[in-house]
């Protein structure tokens, strides 16, 4: 269970926040100083962080730049599997989640900012919907900052999964700086439930049920769509009716089946009393794939159906 925050766990200066309130901290400054680095003054990854913090007073500003030099420096590469060690990291500038966050627990650990990885399971693409969760396949870190622990996930950070050509495209992802537990867990189901940090932990089961969400679901600050089964059976004589609340104005909608080359537009209607957007669909034919949900012509869930007559 995440704790309230007192005023006498600060230091002199700092005045108390509530979890949102730090994450929209302006962090200007320890942006600045971890991307203007000059990283070849420096040889290991503890004289980094040292170096990076000197010069910040908050706790959560000296972990923001080790955060973001981490982002700006370290290349996610499949082909740095064996790359875990972290001054190893630092030297060859790639890693893949291992590497990433053993990298950043060192750095937070040796200016004295706790932090833990984590082990559990992630959703990518519509094939990992109901998938057993065996072996765990992604590594990630909470950070305790003022006596309150958040999750983080600086591998995702530093790269963008693209849903088309299924790679990791260089681009710093804000959502995955401190995210509220309740929008981690969507995508990141840890092999500890104690790490969901959530009051009633979600289980297992329920996790590999929901559709796979991608980063602009986040990032629209979507909080509900009528869409919840990863995996869903229709007839293709009714209409699909999706309902959808959402953050920002969204513009327009599209769907894709994934048998079919290109996105299908929807009507996307916005119903002023109600604070919802909806739209409708008819499948054109019997079938069974992927189905993809687009936003402001970006790819926010995607889901399995199955399509009868």
């Amino acid at each position: 269970m995440i704790r309230f925050l007192f005023l006498f766990l600060f230091p002199v200066g700092v005045f108390a926040q509530s979890p949102a309130e730090l994450k929209a901290f302006d962090y200007q400054r320890a942006d600045s100083i971890a991307l203007h680095f000059p990283k070849k003054k420096y040889k290991a990854a503890t004289e980094i962080a040292a170096a990076l913090t000197e010069n910040l007073r908050t706790e959560q500003e000296k972990f923001r730049a080790i955060f973001r030099w981490i982002t700006d420096n370290i290349e996610y590469n499949k082909s740095a599997q064996n790359v875990i060690e972290t001054d190893v990291v630092v030297r060859k500038n790639k890693a893949v989640c291992q590497g990433f966050s053993n990298l950043l627990k060192e750095m937070c650990n040796s200016v004295n900012i706790s932090c833990e990885v984590i082990a559990g399971y992630t959703k990518t693409e519509a094939k990992d919907i109901n998938k057993v969760l065996k072996k765990t396949d992604h590594a990630w870190n909470c950070v305790q900052l003022y006596g309150i622990w958040y999750l983080v996930d600086v591998t995702w950070a530093t790269s963008k999964y693209n849903v088309v050509s299924h790679k990791y495209m260089k681009e710093f992802d804000e959502h995955y700086f401190l995210t509220p537990p309740k929008k981690f867990i969507l995508d990141h189901y840890p092999k500890d439930n104690k790490y969901q940090f959530l009051e009633k932990p979600i289980k297992k089961k329920v996790f590999t049920h929901w559709p796979v969400y991608y980063t602009d679901y986040f990032h629209f600050n979507i909080e509900n769509i009528s869409l919840k089964k990863g995996v869903f059976k229709w007839r293709k004589t009714d209409t699909l009716n999706v309902s959808i609340t959402s953050g920002v104005t969204l513009k327009n909608a599209a769907v894709l089946v994934n048998a079919d080359k290109y996105v299908t537009p929807v009507t996307l209607v916005y119903n002023e009393k109600t604070k919802q957007y909806y739209f409708n669909y008819v499948f054109p034919t019997v079938i069974k794939s992927d189905f993809t949900i687009y936003l402001n012509n970006e790819c926010i869930a995607e889901y399995l159906i199955d399509v009868k007559k």
